[in-house]
């Protein structure tokens, strides 16, 4: 049977209910909700919120029955604290289950899944690892591929950047991807991964999770061949490591049963806990004793860079600019 909590948390008194706003699909997380409650006696009550979190909670004030907010993405999980509408969450067994790269300096989130971004080759291809700096270099000259710079995944990695090189070195390696791209900007993951497969371009960026949905078939057949014929390249910043984006998880500012939803999340990052969660959707679990789904393995092992998440996500507006300065849509 799967463990309460981590160490440190008591079991409950008597059972409650809490409830989630969760961004991501409650079938998803229906699998570490059972775990939960066969453990605890706590039963949890998912309303996924498809629209804006942000509005929802802002609208409902003092008396929303939200307990626990799970967001996918470092801009919507540092934007809930912007905006106020968290509380803190710390105590020492989550500091102790979480790196701190990944829990909010203030204590008022943690992620529980990693997605890290990297570069992608055809599995023929000679390349070995890549830094992200090394996109820019001429090497790459008409051979690149990527979704639009302006969505989240490609800001977050901008914003990562800048945090570590500044303004000016990012604006010119921006301009060196833009010098480098085999097409412009176009789809999603998926279709960078079908696009390096074809042979349309020699190297792409892409997060893991669409390179491990594909491969699991989820989206067929042919979106399962053209995965099966990509690999990831391990990819980091020139002496760091290597930039993800996150799958969040904080305590509402008006939660009902705040001492439920703070075993619920402790609950959360226990191995056996991070081992359902992460696998839902193929992600990387924040605790390093959890074991990963095959084909996450398959996949290859990253090291989360040590850089603050709440110093890139600092960065976002700035990597907005920058993106758009860059003029990838000319």
């Amino acid at each position: 049977m799967l463990a309460c909590a981590v160490a440190g948390e008591a079991a409950p008194a008597r059972a409650d209910e809490i409830t989630v706003y969760s961004i991501r699909d409650a079938d998803l997380i229906a699998p570490v909700v059972a775990a939960f409650t066969a453990a605890s006696g706590d039963t949890v009550r998912v309303e996924f919120v498809a629209d804006n979190l942000v509005k929802r909670l802002t609208a409902e004030g003092a008396t929303s029955p939200a307990d626990v907010l799970l967001t996918i993405g470092l801009d919507k999980t540092t934007q809930l604290v912007r905006y106020g509408l968290t509380q803190p969450l710390t105590s020492a067994a989550l500091d102790a289950a979480v790196p701190a790269n990944l829990r909010g300096g203030d204590g008022q989130w943690i992620a529980l899944a990693v997605r890290p971004r990297v570069v992608m080759v055809r599995k023929d291809s000679a390349v070995g690892p890549v830094d992200y700096e090394d996109l820019a270099a001429p090497a790459w000259r008409g051979r690149l591929c990527m979704r639009s710079p302006l969505h989240q995944n490609n800001i977050a990695l901008i914003a990562a950047f800048l945090a570590h090189h500044g303004a000016e070195a990012t604006e010119a390696w921006l301009r060196g991807l833009r010098a480098n791209l085999a097409r412009k900007p176009a789809g999603k993951d998926n279709d960078v991964i079908r696009a390096i497969a074809e042979g349309a371009c020699d190297i792409g960026l892409g997060n893991t999770v669409a390179l491990a949905q594909l491969r699991d078939g989820r989206d067929g057949d042919d979106w399962r061949r053209w995965a099966q014929q990509v690999r990831a390249v391990p990819t980091a910043f020139k002496g760091g490591d290597t930039h993800v984006n996150l799958t969040g998880i904080a305590i509402a500012r008006h939660a009902p049963h705040r001492a439920a939803a703070q075993r619920f999340i402790a609950f959360l990052v226990t191995p056996e806990a991070q081992k359902l969660f992460a696998a839902a959707e193929l992600e990387y679990p924040v605790v390093a004793a959890a074991e990963r789904a095959a084909l996450v393995r398959d996949i290859g092992a990253f090291t989360a860079d040590t850089l603050p998440i709440d110093a890139i996500a600092a960065q976002q507006q700035a990597a907005v600019a920058l993106a758009k300065k860059a003029g990838f849509d000319d």
